[in-house]
Order: structure tokens, then C-alpha cells, then sequence
């Protein structure tokens, strides 16, 4: 009866109150330094020049692309991407096959970090984003890939995430207007 009562109790607890702001700080400090550590160690082409949003995602845009495409919530995008952690797990990637069969996007699906920084290249375009959590899964653990051992891989609550990706295309939404 103790052990029922306690685990009733247990289960009645709540998590904190997630603090966005206090996270952003936290998260910033990590991306600062994880930038830093690479930038001592890396050669000249691994070096990092992102810069900094008002809402603190970092980026670094290799290539802009051409057009004039804007992003709205129904939009479908197509990309190449390679996404890891500060802390080098590999969390998601796109298989290596051609631009005509790479994954698409719902732009609205996408996490706040991707909808902030796409939007700073047009199709063609290739950028690199380092996102804190805050703008990506936040305080959630979410499945990543699989490991080379079988075993799911989990992102841990409050990852940082760190993009490269090539921007293929943006395709407006048309409704099927069914004949009457």
C-alpha cells in the first residue's frame, strides 16, 4: 500500500515551467564556445564566421542561391541536409541521392530554427545553422538516427543542433480544385 501511495504521489509531480529565456542564455554560451573550440583547432576551411539573429540562431551562408522565393506555411521545400549536435552525434541526414529525389518539407513542419534560417538563402542556396534548443526540439528528448549498432538514438532534452544544408527548392502549395 506505501508503494502504491508513493508512486500516486510521484506521478502527481510536474516539471518545471520551461524558461525560454534562462535556456537561450545557456544555449548561447555552449554555441559560443563550441564555435571557439572548433575555430582553435580546425584549418581555415572547417573555421566558423557564423553570425547571430536577433532570436540567437547562429549562421553562416556559403552561397545565397538566386530567386526571389518566399517562404509560406504550406510551401513545400526540398533540401540536402547533414544535422549533429554540438557534441558531434550525428542526429539526422538526408541519403546521398539526386536532387530530384531528396526529401521534402512541409515549411510549416519544419523547426523554428530551419523556418528562421532558410529564409535567408534562396534555392541553390547552401548555409550552415547552428540552432539552440530553444528554436529546435527544446526541452523534449526526441528520436535521432539509428546508431551503427542497432540501438535508437535519442537527441537529450535541450540539444543544440548544428546544419549544413543545401537548399534545392521551394514549391508553392496548389490546391486540386476538384470539377463539379
Amino acid at each position: 500500500m506505501l508503494i502504491i501511495a508513493a508512486c500516486s504521489f510521484a506521478a502527481c509531480k510536474t516539471a518545471p515551467a520551461y524558461d525560454k529565456a534562462a535556456q537561450l542564455a545557456i544555449d548561447d554560451d555552449l554555441i559560443k564556445i563550441y564555435i571557439d573550440s572548433i575555430n582553435k583547432t580546425g584549418v581555415d576551411s572547417t573555421r566558423i564566421t557564423a553570425k547571430k539573429t536577433a532570436e540567437g540562431l547562429y549562421y553562416q551562408i556559403y552561397d545565397a542561391g538566386k530567386g526571389n522565393a518566399t517562404y509560406d506555411p504550406t510551401d513545400t521545400i526540398r533540401m540536402r541536409y547533414t544535422g549533429s549536435t554540438i557534441k558531434h552525434l550525428l542526429y539526422d541526414m538526408t541519403p546521398v541521392v539526386t536532387d530530384d529525389l531528396v526529401p521534402k518539407f512541409i515549411f510549416s513542419s519544419a523547426i523554428e530554427g530551419w523556418q528562421k534560417g532558410l529564409r535567408l538563402i534562396q534555392p541553390g542556396g547552401h548555409i550552415r545553422l547552428i540552432i539552440p534548443s530553444t528554436m529546435a526540439y527544446q526541452n523534449r528528448v526526441v528520436p535521432a538516427t539509428q546508431q551503427s549498432n542497432g540501438l535508437p538514438a535519442f537527441l537529450p532534452a535541450n540539444s543544440i543542433l548544428d546544419f549544413d544544408i543545401k537548399l534545392i527548392g521551394v514549391n508553392k502549395y496548389v490546391p486540386i480544385v476538384q470539377p463539379k
